[in-house]
């Protein structure tokens, strides 16, 4: 935001900002999370917009943290937090090893916060965790765990989501597999 470089330096070297990631920093004493990270990652595909710009509905620039890093956030599975990752309907390249970048489109209907980022809904992050070719066994206790954690999971949504990507066969092959595997073949009817 126009700071010289070699006042972020000097800042740094006296102890009154601490460097998150290249190009995000925080005042010392400001606190710190587990998210601080991912947070600055998040913030620098967007750096010359605010926060609370990008998250508005009409300016909804489609970056939003997925896969086995919206699973960590939100509590389900056992997937680690990092590396992290993250979903944009165009192509972002990192030199970060601990982020990876995917180009995908996810409707701002598909978002939900959590830890004050925008994070997929657990029945997109199921269908993400698929895409990306999870491990089904892992994937599956993700989806026993939103299950659990969201009693409203919307079973329906998760496959109609599988269904656009892989086709009817696949996509129901893939469904029922996952509900078998987590023991919640009696939750929900056919799709």
């Amino acid at each position: 935001m126009g700071i010289p470089r070699d006042a972020l330096h000097d800042a740094v070297e006296s102890g009154r900002i601490e460097r998150i990631v290249r190009g995000a920093y925080r005042m010392v004493g400001s606190g710190s999370s587990f998210t601080d990270e991912l947070a600055a990652i998040w913030k620098l595909t967007e750096p010359a917009k605010f926060t609370h710009e990008r998250l508005r509905a009409s300016e909804w620039d489609g970056i939003v943290v997925g896969g086995s890093t919206a699973s960590a956030l939100l509590e389900i599975g056992d997937l680690h937090l990092s590396p992290y990752r993250l979903y944009a309907p165009k192509r972002i390249n990192t030199r970060n090893p601990s982020a990876s970048f995917a180009k995908r489109t996810v409707p701002r209907s598909d978002v939900m916060f959590s830890h004050d980022l925008p994070v997929t809904r657990p029945e997109r992050t199921v269908f993400d965790l698929v895409v990306d070719d999870e491990d089904l066994s892992l994937i599956a206790d993700v989806l026993k765990d939103a299950w659990h954690a969201n009693r409203d999971f919307d079973f329906k949504r998760l496959a109609g989501l599988l269904r656009s990507h892989y086709g009817e066969a696949r996509a129901e092959s893939l469904y029922r597999g996952l509900l078998e595997d987590s023991g919640l073949r009696d939750k929900e009817g056919t799709p």
